[in-house]
C-alpha cells in the first residue's frame, strides 16, 4: 500500500508480478567507469517479444517515431512466422509502480507537459482510468524494441525503438548486436536496413557494426520527404566478421555490463549476488520461416 494510494488500486496492473521484479530504487545513472565491467551484469536483458508487451511497444513508438510508424503494422508483424521482435527489458522500479500503468504508457512528452488539461487527463488517467480499465503491462518495463524480417538469406532491420529516457545507456547497440546474432543464427548472408540520411549518430553505430552504403531510396519517408539510406553488413557468416563483431560485442560488455540475451549465457568469472530469473527464450528458430 502506499500514501497516495491508500486502497492499492492503482497496483492493479502491477498485482502479478513477483515481488523480486520490482526495485525499490532506480539505480545510479553516473557514467560507466573505464574499467571493466564484463563480469558485471547489467540491468537490462534482452528476450522476445510477445502479444503482452504490445501497448508499452506502441508507447515507445509514439516516443521515437512520433506517430509516424502505424501501430497496426506491430501487431500485425508480432504474428508473422518470418518475423523476430525482441525487447531490452528491466525489473519494474517502485516508483513506477506506485505511478500506476497509464504513467508507464505516456511518452516523455506527454509526462512532462504542464499545461492544465494535460495535467488533468494524467490524473484522471491515474486516479480514474487505472481503476476502472486497469491498462494491462508486460511484467518487466521495456526501454526498446528492435524488429526482423528473414527473406530469402537476409535479415532485414524494420525498426529499432528506444524511449528518449534510455538514450545514452547502450541499449540501441545491444539490440543492434542480439538482431546480428538473431541473424547468425538464423543462417541469414547479410544484415540489411533503412535509415533516414540526417541521423547521423545511427549511421555511424552502423558504420561501427561495418554495416556499408549500398543504395538511396529517394524521398523514402512520408512525414518530409527524406532520403533513406541503405545500408547492409559484409557476410555476416564469415570468419572476418565473426572476429570483428566479437571484439564489438566484447567492447560493448566491458563499458556497459553483460547482457542476458536470446542465446548467450553469462560470463564463467561471473558469481550471482541473488538467483536471477532467466529471460524468456526466443522462439525456435532452427527452422527457416517460410514466406
Amino acid at each position: 500500500m502506499t500514501v497516495s494510494d491508500p486502497n492499492n488500486i492503482l497496483a492493479g496492473a502491477f498485482a502479478d508480478l513477483d515481488s523480486s521484479k520490482v526495485l525499490t530504487k532506480a539505480p545510479s545513472s553516473d557514467d560507466p567507469s573505464s574499467e571493466s565491467k564484463r563480469s558485471e551484469k547489467n540491468e537490462f536483458s534482452v528476450r522476445a517479444v510477445t502479444l503482452e508487451d504490445l501497448a508499452m511497444l506502441e508507447s515507445i513508438e509514439r516516443e521515437a517515431f512520433h506517430g509516424m510508424t502505424p501501430v497496426t503494422r506491430l501487431q500485425r508483424d508480432l504474428n508473422r512466422q518470418n518475423g523476430l521482435y525482441l525487447a531490452a527489458t528491466r525489473r519494474w522500479w517502485a516508483e513506477e509502480q506506485e505511478l500506476g500503468p497509464s504513467y508507464a504508457l505516456a511518452t516523455k512528452a506527454e509526462k512532462e507537459d504542464e499545461r492544465f488539461t494535460a495535467r488533468l487527463k494524467r490524473n484522471v488517467d491515474r486516479y480514474v482510468l487505472d481503476r476502472v480499465a486497469r491498462p494491462s503491462l508486460p511484467s518487466g518495463y521495456i526501454a526498446g524494441f528492435v524488429g526482423l524480417w528473414f527473406v530469402l538469406d537476409e535479415a532485414h532491420v524494420v525498426t529499432i525503438g528506444l524511449r528518449e529516457s534510455d538514450r545514452g545507456k547502450g541499449i540501441g547497440e545491444l539490440l543492434l548486436i542480439s538482431a546480428i546474432e538473431q541473424a547468425v543464427e538464423n543462417d541469414s548472408r547479410v544484415v540489411t536496413l533503412e535509415v533516414r540520411e540526417s541521423n547521423e549518430p545511427a549511421i555511424e553505430l552502423y558504420r561501427k557494426y561495418v554495416f556499408q552504403d549500398v543504395g538511396l531510396r529517394r524521398r523514402y519517408y512520408s512525414d518530409n520527404g527524406e532520403n533513406a539510406v541503405i545500408m547492409t553488413t559484409p557476410p555476416i557468416q564469415s570468419d572476418d566478421y565473426q572476429s570483428q563483431f566479437t571484439t564489438l560485442v566484447e567492447q560493448h560488455a566491458d563499458k556497459w555490463g553483460w547482457v542476458s540475451r536470446p542465446g548467450f549465457s553469462a560470463p564463467e568469472d561471473w558469481e550471482p549476488d541473488e538467483i536471477e530469473e532467466s529471460p524468456r527464450a526466443a522462439p525456435d528458430d532452427s527452422a527457416k520461416p517460410e514466406l
